[in-house]
């Protein structure tokens, strides 16, 4: 990354820490870091708690807390931190709660329904990955075996170390791409960001062309012994479309949706379907919502589906996703998946020191499995307390305070205490901290080669020659 001469270093973290992909992380000033603070809530005797019926009952949800809950979502949608919400909790088997708030597309007067397409971005991942453990069942590939015996552009992936590029010590497995240990980061490969950019007005590019150009790219760090969020999935999707010699859609309807009953969940948006879909809103300052930007050709079917980010999909259709996972891999009385194979996704597959995740997504070692996208969708099932929540609004390039919101009383309604704490953030960047993001070795300190020379220049204080956490406080009293 270049520096101009005009960012901040301050800003330069703010990007490194919030940023999924580069190109999104264009943080105002009075959005701070992470969460913005949103504009001031109006009074909540403005507001009227929603009528339920017997689900809430049904479910055990404590009707005090769901009346604050139902005024809250209102209260946030006035003060325009969003533009609309859809959101449920489940708990014990039962819809305890689903609910819908403002608007779908506020220039066109479409209120925000609950039948509402959102663009899922990194929730992708978690049905990418369930895909894959289908084949996994089958016996079509193990978790550790070499991705390069099916596709032969990873035979030889090299890392960059230090100022050298050398060859990797260990092949790439679908157990790291699932996971994020495999090396593979986000906005590295010109040539692979180029195609993707280009896939989303033009298709042609394929997924063995993307993989392709990744893998002429050095990876961040030894394959397997790190973590670090990036395109694992995208080259996941290519590896199970190698795999069967299908489109990854095609292997998504056949072996997920499908079967699952999901009929609105693709890398596309029918024509027919298009005026279900959410409008998405930036926001340059508090109380103050855009219409964002959306560079895709959203009912044109992509030849370039990147399992990373690509899908569409409504809350319906995700929900009977987090069922099926909650249900260890049954639905309706039909089994997708090995009770024993679901099991994996909850267990921790990094060797790390602070980060714990699953395959596909986080997880936090007590039964709790989730991820969001960077729109603003997010999920948490949590097995130990046979819960689960859905979240679904359209936020571009900023995080709202109406999740946690959202969450914490959430968590409250079904009796529960804060889930035990998940490193990362779902849908954000899935970074425990700056720092410890950039510490690629885990070695306590951050090296010339784990920041940019100038932010590096700056922040060692005391020219030893590495930057310290503490180094770093500083930078968080000014924020």
């Amino acid at each position: 990354m270049k520096l101009h001469p005009s960012i901040s270093p301050l800003l330069l973290l703010c990007v490194l820490w919030t940023s999924v992909v580069q190109v999104h992380a264009q943080a105002s000033k009075w959005k701070g870091m992470g969460v913005s603070s949103g504009a001031p809530l109006p009074p909540a005797e403005n507001f009227q708690p929603r009528p339920h019926g017997p689900e809430l009952a049904k479910a055990g949800l404590k009707p005090a807390v769901i009346a604050k809950l139902d005024v809250e979502m209102q209260r946030h949608v006035a003060a325009k931190n969003v533009a609309g919400i859809l959101a449920l909790i489940h708990k014990d088997g039962v819809r305890g709660w689903f609910e819908n708030f403002g608007m779908a597309d506020i220039e066109k007067g479409r209120a925000m329904e609950k039948d509402a397409i959102f663009r899922l971005m990194s929730m992708t991942k978690p049905v990418i990955a369930l895909a894959a453990l289908t084949l996994y069942e089958e016996g079509k590939f193990t978790l550790d075996e070499p991705i390069a015996k099916h596709c032969p552009e990873w035979a030889e992936p090299k890392v960059k170390e230090g100022g050298a590029v050398v060859p990797a010590k260990a092949p790439i497995t679908p157990r790291m791409l699932m996971s994020h240990s495999s090396g593979l980061g986000y906005g590295g490969g010109q040539a692979a960001a180029a195609m993707a950019y280009q896939a989303m007005t033009k298709p042609g590019a394929t997924l063995k062309d993307f993989s392709e150009a990744v893998a002429k790219e050095p990876l961040m760090f030894q394959p397997g012994t790190s973590y670090n969020y990036g395109m694992g999935l995208d080259i996941l999707g290519r590896y199970l479309e190698a795999l069967t010699g299908q489109p990854l859609d095609v292997i998504l309807k056949e072996r997920l949706f499908g079967t699952l009953k999901m009929p609105d969940t693709d890398f596309h948006v029918p024509a027919a379907k298009v005026n279900r879909l959410c409008q998405i809103y930036g926001q340059p300052g508090a109380a103050v919502l855009v219409p964002g930007t959306d560079l895709a050709k959203v009912s044109t079917k992509p030849t370039l589906c990147l399992g990373g980010h690509g899908l569409f999909g409504t809350i319906g259709d995700y929900e009977r996703l987090c069922l099926t996972i909650l249900n260890r891999g049954e639905l309706d009385g039909v089994r997708v998946l090995k009770p024993e194979t679901v099991d994996l996704i909850f267990e921790n597959h990094l060797k790390h020191p602070t980060m714990k995740y699953g395959l596909g997504g986080i997880v936090n070692g007590a039964g709790s499995y989730g991820w969001g996208g960077a729109d603003g969708t997010q999920f948490v099932v949590d097995r130990s307390k046979r819960t689960f929540t859905l979240f679904m609004v359209q936020t571009q390039h900023y995080k709202a305070p109406t999740y946690p919101a959202f969450l914490a009383l959430a968590n409250e309604a079904c009796g529960l205490t804060a889930p035990a704490a998940m490193n990362g953030t779902p849908g954000g960047s899935g970074m425990s901290s700056p720092f410890k993001q950039r510490d690629q070795n885990n070695d306590g300190k951050l090296s010339r080669d784990e920041l940019p020379a100038a932010l590096f220049d700056k922040l060692d204080a005391d020219k030893d020659g590495a930057v310290t956490e503490a180094e770093l406080t500083p930078l968080w009293k000014q924020r």
